[in-house]
């Protein structure tokens, strides 16, 4: 009985546990970010990824397992992101 408990312990942590992809743009006038890494297990890992390359415009993006399987994450590039007018419609009215 206590090995099934840390069994789902463990699945649980692994679903829920933030893993980074570090997102770069070469230039702030770049229209996509490119992924450079993925599966930085801490956030400093990925910044030290990050000072490793020079990259001036990086972004660490968290995610996890829970997020991925339920498709719950959005694209990295922005025209894709932001191409949906049902997200702004409470904007409009501004």
């Amino acid at each position: 009985m206590k090995a099934v408990l840390v069994i789902i312990v463990l699945v649980v942590v692994y679903m829920f546990y933030p893993q980074y992809d570090l997102i770069v743009k070469h230039s702030p006038f770049d229209e996509e970010p490119t992924l450079e890494g993925t599966r930085y297990l801490t956030e400093g890992s990925c910044r030290e990824a990050a000072q490793a390359i020079n990259a001036r415009y990086f972004h660490c993006s968290s995610k996890n397992l829970w997020g991925e399987l339920f498709g719950t994450y959005t694209s990295y590039r922005e025209p894709e992101r932001y191409s949906d007018p049902k997200l702004f419609e409470d904007l409009q009215g501004q």
